[in-house]
C-alpha cells in the first residue's frame, strides 16, 4: 500500500434509480457542508450526486414511459369507470415491468460505479443515506466496493444512519457509520486512512486502529464494531450551529436553485411522543442571526440564488421574527418556507401573532408547516404529547392566515394530521370520533376562511428512539423483533396507492399496518371532497408558487402533474418546472443587485 495514490474521498448521494420527490434536486446542504470542511483539509474528493434532472431523465429512458404517461392521463383523470379498470390493469402491470427494467439499470449502475471507484483508487467511499430502496442500493454498493477495491473504507452517513443509529450497520456491509455530523468526524477519519496507507497498512489495520481510538473515546459520532463483532456508538458531540463550515456549491450543477439555511437545529419543545427529531438533532440551538444573514447574502451574491428553505425541526416565532426584521433592515429581497410550531395561548394572543407574522411575511416568507396531529385534546395530551391545545392549533393557523390577508401577501399553509392513532385506554374515544373531530376541524377553518393550502395524513407508526418505539404496548402497537430491520429498508412512496405498499408487519389495537393505510386514505378522501390538496410540503408550495402556479387549483395541478411525472418517470414536467424555479430564484437574487442596495454594490459594481 505504499504510494497508494488516488481520491482521498468519494462522496455519493445514494438514490433508487428514479426520482422520489419533487424536492429530490434541490441544493444538497448536507454534502456542500461536506465538501467545504473536506476541501478546508487539502483533500481530493470526487461528488458522485445523481439527483439532478437531466441525471434523471437520460438515465431512466425507456419504451414503457410514453405508455405510461399516456394511461395516467385515463386513470387519474376523469375517464370512464369500465375503461379505467382495464387500464389500471395495464397500468399495474406496465409498473411491474417498469419496475424491473429500473432494478436492471441500478445494477449496471452500482457495477460501474463501483469500478470508477476501483479505477480512481479511492481510500474512502462516503454514502449519504435514505430510506427504503436507497438504504438497500447503499449497501449493494458497499457490498460491490468491498468485492472490487478491498483498500476502500466505506463509510456511510445521511438521514437514515441519523434515525437508525447502531441499527444501520448491524446487517450492513459498511465499515462504519457517522451519526449527526459527519464534518469532523469524516475528516479525521480520512486523515487517518491517508497517513497508515502512506506508511503501507492495509485497510484492516487502518479499521483496527480507527476502532481503538473509538474505544477509547478520542472519536465522536462514530457508530462501529467492537472486536467481538457488538455494534456500539461513540458519544455524540455536535458543532456548534455558529462555528459550523458553510455548504460549498457549484454554482451551475444542475440543481434546482433553493438553498437551505441551518438557522436553527432541533425542536424548541421536543417533547411529542412520536417525533423522531429529537434522537437525530439533540437538544435545540439557535444560530446566530448574524451568521445566518451572512450566508443568506454570501448565496444570494456568489450563487444569484434568492429561494431558500429554513432546515430547523421547528423554527420559533421568537426567532424567525429577528431574522425577519434582520433581513428587512438589510433591504434583501428573498423568500423562504419554514416549519412552525403552534403557539401556547394562541387565543390570547392573536393579535400579537398576527404584527408579528406580518413582519415576517415582509421580509419574505412564503410557506409554512405545522404539525396538527389530531383534533383531540385528550389525544394531544396522552399519546401525543404535544404540548399544545386544539385552540393553539388553530388561532395560530388563523393568525398566520390574517396575517397574510393584511399583507396581500399569499403565505401557504400546510398542516399534518396522524390518523388512525393511539387511543387512550378507557377513554372511550373511537377512530370514528377522531375522523369526525379533525374534519370537522377542518371546516370550521375552511369556513372562516382560514383553509389551509395542503393537509398531509399518515398513519401512526414508530420511529425509532420515540416514545412510541420504546414503550409500544403502552401505546396499543404491537411490533415484531426485527421491526427496526424491516423499516430501515421499507419502501413507502407517497406518490403511490398506499394498497401498494409492502405489509408491514406491525399493528394498532389490533388493526393491520393495511387496514391502517385504508383509515389514513378514507380521511384523505373526506378532505379532498372538502375542496382541499392534500400531501404538498411547504417546500413543495415554495416551488409550485416559485413556477407559477397560482391558487388552490394551480397547487393542485402542481401535485397532479409532479405525481404522475414521479409515477411515469416522465420528467418533463419537472424539468420545465425546475427552469422557472431556477429563473424566478435567479430573478428574486438580482432585484438586490441594483444601484440603491449598498449591500451588494459599491461605487457602482457588485461587491
Amino acid at each position: 500500500m505504499r504510494n497508494f495514490q488516488g481520491i482521498d474521498l468519494l462522496l455519493w448521494n445514494s438514490f433508487m434509480g428514479k426520482a422520489y420527490s419533487v424536492s429530490d434536486c434541490f441544493k444538497e446542504n448536507g454534502i456542500g457542508v461536506l465538501v467545504r470542511a473536506c476541501k478546508n483539509e487539502g483533500f481530493n474528493i470526487i461528488i458522485e450526486d445523481p439527483a439532478r434532472i437531466d441525471f434523471y431523465t437520460t438515465f431512466t429512458k425507456n419504451d414503457l414511459t410514453p405508455r405510461l404517461s399516456e394511461l395516467s392521463t385515463h386513470i387519474f383523470g376523469k375517464g370512464d369507470i369500465e375503461n379505467t379498470v382495464s387500464m389500471r390493469r395495464e397500468w399495474n402491470d406496465l409498473q411491474d415491468n417498469h419496475t424491473k427494467i429500473i432494478k436492471e439499470k441500478m445494477e449496471k449502475y452500482i457495477e460501474d460505479l463501483a469500478q470508477k471507484i476501483s479505477k480512481n483508487k479511492v481510500k474512502v467511499l462516503g454514502i449519504k443515506t435514505w430510506l427504503g430502496d436507497r438504504f438497500a442500493y447503499s449497501e449493494k454498493l458497499a457490498k460491490r466496493v468491498g468485492e472490487l477495491c478491498p483498500n476502500t473504507l466505506i463509510i456511510a452517513g445521511g438521514p437514515q444512519v441519523n434515525q437508525f443509529k447502531t441499527h444501520a450497520l448491524e446487517k450492513s456491509p459498511f465499515d462504519f457509520c457517522i451519526d449527526v455530523e459527519g464534518e469532523t468526524t469524516l475528516t479525521k477519519i480520512i486523515h487517518i486512512t491517508k497517513e497508515m496507507y502512506c506508511q503501507g497498512r492495509t485497510k484492516s489495520e487502518v479499521i483496527k486502529r480507527i476502532t481503538e481510538l473509538a474505544e477509547a473515546g478520542e472519536i465522536f459520532n462514530l457508530i462501529y464494531k467492537d472486536g467481538n463483532g457488538t455494534v456500539k456508538e461513540t458519544p455524540i458531540k455536535r458543532l456548534s450551529l455558529n462555528l459550523k463550515p458553510l455548504p460549498l456549491y457549484e454554482k451551475e450543477d444542475g440543481k434546482v436553485n433553493i438553498a437551505v439555511i441551518n438557522e436553527s437545529s432541533g425542536c424548541y419543545y421536543g417533547k411529542c411522543n412520536f417525533c423522531t427529531h429529537p434522537n437525530i438533532t439533540g437538544r435545540y440551538q439557535a444560530r446566530d442571526i448574524n451568521i445566518t444573514l451572512a450566508e443568506i447574502k454570501k448565496t444570494i451574491r456568489e450563487m444569484g440564488v434568492g429561494l431558500f428553505r429554513f432546515a430547523g425541526s421547528t423554527t420559533p416565532v421568537s426567532l424567525s421574527s429577528r431574522i425577519a426584521d434582520a433581513i428587512t433592515k438589510e433591504g434583501l429581497t428573498l423568500e423562504y418556507s419554514m416549519f412552525v410550531r403552534a403557539e401556547n395561548r394562541a387565543r390570547e394572543r392573536t393579535d400579537e401573532l398576527i404584527e408579528t407574522y406580518e413582519r415576517i411575511i415582509r421580509s419574505g416568507l412564503r410557506a409554512v408547516f405545522l404539525g396538527t396531529e389530531v383534533a383531540n385534546n385528550e389525544i394531544l395530551s396522552k399519546i401525543m404529547g404535544k404540548g399544545n391545545s386544539v385552540d393553539d392549533i388553530y388561532f395560530t393557523i388563523q393568525a398566520i392566515k390574517q396575517a397574510s390577508y393584511n399583507q396581500r401577501k399569499h403565505l401557504d399553509v400546510g398542516v399534518s394530521f396522524i390518523y388512525p392513532c393511539p387511543i387512550p385506554p378507557g377513554s372511550g374515544i373511537t377512530h370514528e370520533q377522531v375522523l369526525e373531530e379533525n374534519l370537522c376541524f377542518l371546516r370550521k377553518l375552511k369556513s372562516e376562511n382560514y383553509m389551509p393550502d395542503s393537509v398531509l395524513i399518515t398513519p401512526a407508526a414508530p420511529l425509532p428512539a420515540t416514545v412510541w418505539q420504546i414503550e409500544p404496548r403502552r401505546f396499543g402497537f404491537n411490533m415484531p423483533e426485527d421491526y427496526l430491520q424491516t423499516i430501515l429498508r421499507y419502501e413507502y412512496e407517497l406518490t403511490k396507492d398506499p394498497s401498494t405498499w409492502p405489509e408491514l408487519n406491525i399493528s394498532l389495537e389490533g388493526m393491520k399496518f393495511m387496514d391502517m393505510l385504508k383509515m389514513a386514505g378514507f380521511m384523505e378522501k373526506k378532505v379532498r371532497e372538502m375542496g382541499y390538496t392534500v400531501n404538498v410540503s411547504d417546500e413543495h408550495c415554495l416551488a409550485a408558487r416559485s413556477a407559477g402556479f397560482v391558487g388552490q387549483r394551480g397547487l393542485e395541478e402542481f401535485k397532479i402533474k409532479s405525481d404522475l411525472a414521479l409515477l411515469t418517470t416522465n420528467y418533463g414536467f419537472l424539468r420545465d418546472v425546475y427552469q422557472k424555479i431556477n429563473e424566478y430564484s435567479r430573478n428574486l437574487a438580482e432585484k438586490n443587485f441594483s444601484s440603491t442596495n449598498k449591500i451588494f454594490f459599491v461605487g457602482g459594481k457588485a461587491s
